[in-house]
């Protein structure tokens, strides 16, 4: 993710120029700075930390955290009491080290005490605590160092596309060469967050979720709580599975009426496609007691436990379905991505801007960057997923050949607001998505750039 909340809390965001603004709880380390201060504000990590690499993603765990750079080099910092991501003559590193050599790496997840990665060539590593079985690898045992987890267990044919986690379970998605997606988790299984309905109890190695599940559509992005999984599927439907105490499941009503029904051991559509005025769920993103949604209209919806979580009052609440926080708090500008930490939500607006809001910020926080968060010029393909944690799908005739799988959604965040203007032989189908216009003239072409990326000196939007 581009902005991401850890536990202790902290965050982190990676701006348009590679590098990473981080702030909050520095206790163990995680901000990756050579020392443990609290640091209040947004403060530069450059990218010399990461061997001067654009950064492409990050991932904040409880007390460790991990970014993934554009030539696909995985760094990893803070607390290694349980070793989750440290080779063994390591137990804390201040700042980042370079780990896994072994392959280039597509994108981490940080849990609670353990770590998986995806690498470019869609295999799955994982190290850390495996207690509950998080690791993978049909045992409890943790580990010191990255472990590949067996193809095999994903099924025949199948290559892994995603990954994710929650604080003691793991989570993927795989594609066959037919185009069918599964959902797969494993892990720690106290209130049914894995949602294997009857099949309950700590799961060793992934269990794929019935494709009956999703009542004829596929997942393509989730995220894990404390005690809980969201699940967004293709068509816009927004599922769940878990527990449920404070309402972050977003299934019911009323405290009585999640009482009578939960824990909730098998995946449910807590919205369908006609969420948001007929738009459907773009993604979601869950802490230990509460969940934040986007929908595909650029709004934001929150469930759950949280001081301050519709962003407008410094009360504990629980808020036991989805709830529009007031798009005026953004200054109605529009969402990109959203994120949950704990006790903290997040949001990335159209222009670069972050917000914050609940735990510590009783009032909604606009932090001042340095640069733009989440807008990255030179976006490797196979980066896409791992930049908005969202799927592909085909493009019209007319895109060009590197963004023909990519999503149009993907392409209009990807974009949207850049300060560039495309080439002139930019397809027009491509050039739409972008929101521009065709060019009236055709500028000299920096011929030392090997993009030919024009520099926006005028919008012909």
């Amino acid at each position: 993710m581009t902005l991401c909340l850890g536990c202790s809390p902290t965050m982190l965001m990676v701006t348009e120029d590679g590098d990473m603004s981080v702030c909050g709880d520095n206790h163990y380390d995680q901000l990756g700075f050579d020392h443990t201060n609290h640091v209040e504000h947004p403060t530069l990590l450059h990218k010399r930390a990461f061997g001067g690499c654009d950064v492409v993603m990050a991932s904040a765990g409880h007390l460790h955290s991990a970014c993934v750079t554009s030539t696909g080099t995985l760094w990893m910092w803070g607390d290694g009491l349980f070793r989750q991501q440290l080779a063994p003559i390591y137990s804390q590193s201040r700042v980042p080290i370079r780990v896994f050599p072994q392959s280039p790496v597509l994108m981490v997840a940080c849990g609670d005490s353990f770590t998986v990665m995806l690498t470019r060539a869609k295999e799955v590593w994982t190290c850390g605590e495996g207690y509950n079985g998080q690791l993978g690898h049909n045992d409890r045992d943790s580990r010191t160092e990255f472990t590949l987890v067996d193809q095999d267990r994903f099924g025949d044919g199948a290559t892994v596309k995603m990954i994710a986690v929650g604080f003691h379970h793991s989570m993927a998605i795989t594609q066959t060469t037919a185009g069918d997606d599964t959902l797969w988790t494993w892990g720690r299984d106290r209130k049914g967050e894995l949602g294997h309905g009857d099949l309950r109890g700590d799961q060793l190695v992934p269990v794929a979720i019935p494709a009956t599940t999703f009542g004829g559509t596929t997942p393509v992005s989730m995220d894990g709580g404390l005690e809980h999984s969201l699940v967004v599927t293709a068509d816009g439907s927004l599922w769940s599975c878990g527990g449920n105490p404070f309402g972050q499941l977003g299934l019911h009503r009323t405290w009585e009426e999640a009482r009578a029904h939960s824990p909730v051991y098998t995946i449910q559509r807590v919205v369908g496609p006609d969420f948001a005025e007929g738009h459907g769920v773009l993604m979601a993103a869950c802490c230990s007691h509460h969940s934040v949604v986007l929908a595909k209209n650029k709004t934001v919806w929150v469930c759950g436990l949280g001081t301050s979580l519709s962003g407008i009052t410094t009360r504990q609440v629980y808020t036991w379905s989805l709830t529009l926080i007031d798009p005026a708090l953004f200054g109605h500008k529009a969402i990109l991505l959203v994120a949950a930490g704990s006790p903290n939500c997040g949001a990335v607006t159209e222009d670069g801007d972050v917000f914050a809001w609940g735990g510590d910020f009783p009032n909604m926080y606009a932090p001042k960057l340095h640069a733009r968060t989440g807008r990255w010029h030179d976006l490797r393909e196979e980066h896409t997923l791992a930049f908005v944690m969202m799927r592909n799908a085909r493009l019209g005739a007319s895109a060009s050949v590197a963004a023909r799988s990519l999503d149009d959604d993907l392409l209009r965040w990807m974009f949207r607001n850049m300060h560039f203007r495309p080439p002139a032989d930019t397809p027009h189908g491509l050039r739409s998505l972008m929101g521009r216009r065709p060019p009236r003239r055709v500028a000299a072409l920096d011929t030392n750039s090997h993009e030919h990326m024009q520099l926006d000196g005028e919008d012909e939007r």
